[in-house]
């Protein structure tokens, strides 16, 4: 597979940072969102998510979900 990145490969150039850049972007993500939906609904990051089909469950974990806000939770 060709460089994504021409002229860089960040996966060699900041080892010791890049495995940060999914968790902060994450973040910035839920951040960015937040102002622009709330009070009707809120968002979480790294929630575990289920769904079940006929004989399976599902399992897994989402980088960041929106809700609707409900008075019970």
């Amino acid at each position: 597979m060709l460089n994504p990145f021409p002229g860089m490969n960040p996966y060699l150039e900041q080892p010791e940072l890049w495995h940060q850049a999914h968790n902060r972007l994450i973040v910035a993500i839920a951040d960015d969102l937040t102002p622009q939906i709330v009070p009707k609904y809120h968002v979480s990051i790294e929630e575990r998510v289920y769904t079940s089909t006929s004989d399976n469950l599902l399992v897994g974990i989402a980088d960041v979900v929106i809700k609707n806000r409900d008075k019970s939770d």
